[in-house]
């Protein structure tokens, strides 16, 4: 009897470990072809409130802002992700293609050298370089970031997309 609860607890202790790594293994991180972020810079700010005519950004508690470039090789992808504040991208380079996990037909929006595009907080989606000979360079801003915490919050691909 004492070595069925042996294996009982054995067998509880796997299931256990299987669910704290669930979000881990049906994660999609980028690609090999992401080549990189060249830069990170990550800084504290303290609450402050600005407001014009046409922009308001307030901010209540410190929080950090963290700037990167990322370059995106021709197929490379950034994997499916949220992130915990709004993120404004600039493309600086290439063509890339947003896919939001919310969209049932997975019908992207492309956004070349030049534009910008903005990713709100808690929204689930990849971003590709679908160019099979371009590389796409970007400069991300992120917002609202806890101070010290993750900037990018890796998510399970939803289901909606091929990819």
């Amino acid at each position: 009897m004492r070595r069925i609860a042996q294996v009982g607890v054995l067998a509880g202790l796997g299931v256990l470990a299987l669910l704290m790594n669930a979000g881990t293994t049906l994660a999609t991180p980028p690609t090999p072809t992401l080549v990189g972020a060249p830069f990170t810079y990550r800084a504290t700010v303290q609450p402050f409130h600005v407001d014009s005519n046409d922009f308001k950004l307030y901010q209540k508690n410190p929080e950090d802002v963290v700037v990167r470039e990322l370059t995106f090789a021709p197929h490379g992808d950034s994997g499916w992700h949220s992130h915990p504040g709004p993120v404004i991208v600039l493309v600086l380079q290439g063509t890339l293609v947003n896919y939001h996990a919310n969209d049932p037909t997975c019908t992207g929006t492309t956004i070349v050298a030049g534009q910008s595009f903005l990713e709100p907080p808690g929204d689930v989606h990849e971003v590709r370089n679908e160019d099979p000979t371009t590389t796409a360079v970007v400069i991300a801003t992120f917002l609202d970031v806890p101070v010290g915490g993750l900037f990018r919050l890796d998510a399970a691909k939803p289901g909606n997309c091929p990819f």
